[in-house]
């Protein structure tokens, strides 16, 4: 029954063109949280319907998840979901900018999938909400290649934006406060960042 649930999500967000992670990401994310069982509080930004917030909670039974989503009607979907999935008690959806929510929880974790021109702003907005050993994980980091090879697109505001996500991603892996790798094969390009 849940795995259907979670298809049939799957599916409407393919085709009403609803940006949720490539296949190989979520289970590249669901195999870490796995694998680090101190995971409790999780941080999204970039809700969408809420199918991988819905995942992630299905890891552990303690897991606590704040999740935020700009788009009304997105928002709207993903709380019915997370209704529908029974786990309204455990994840918390949010209809906020990232860069504008304010709280006082250290998070285990924040994934970060939302405006790909805004990922340093919100990486600085929630230093303030991570501890040492934090993770921040940053999805769509070759943003389908473009990245890498500009010849993908000719559409100047995406150029412009590739390179906003390429210097993100040299100064991430530059960043002395993190220890981060970088999944280039992995999903459209995963950056894990641990802070140290």
């Amino acid at each position: 029954m849940q795995d259907q649930f979670l298809e049939t999500i799957k599916k409407k967000a393919y085709l009403d063109d609803v940006p949720i992670m490539k296949d190989d990401g979520i289970a590249f994310l669901l195999d870490f949280l796995r694998e680090h069982e101190n995971i409790r509080d999780i941080l999204e930004c970039g809700t969408a319907v809420g199918y991988s917030s819905i995942r992630m909670a299905q890891i552990r039974w303690d897991m606590r998840i704040d999740t935020l989503e700009i788009d009304p009607s997105m928002y709207e979907q993903a709380v019915r979901n997370i209704q529908e999935a029974g786990l309204q008690e455990r994840i918390h959806p949010y209809l906020i900018d990232a860069a504008s929510f304010e709280t006082d929880t250290v998070y285990d974790l924040v994934f970060v999938d939302a405006a790909k021109s805004q990922y340093r702003r919100y990486l600085e907005h929630f230093m303030k909400n991570a501890g040492k050993g934090t993770y921040f994980v940053f999805d769509n980091l070759n943003f389908h290649g473009i990245v890498d090879d500009h010849s993908l697109s000719a559409n100047r505001s995406t150029i412009q934006m590739v390179n906003k996500i390429r210097k993100f991603r040299e100064d991430l892996l530059a960043d002395e406060r993190f220890e981060t790798k970088f999944y280039a094969q992995t999903g459209d390009g995963i950056a894990v960042a641990q802070l140290l």
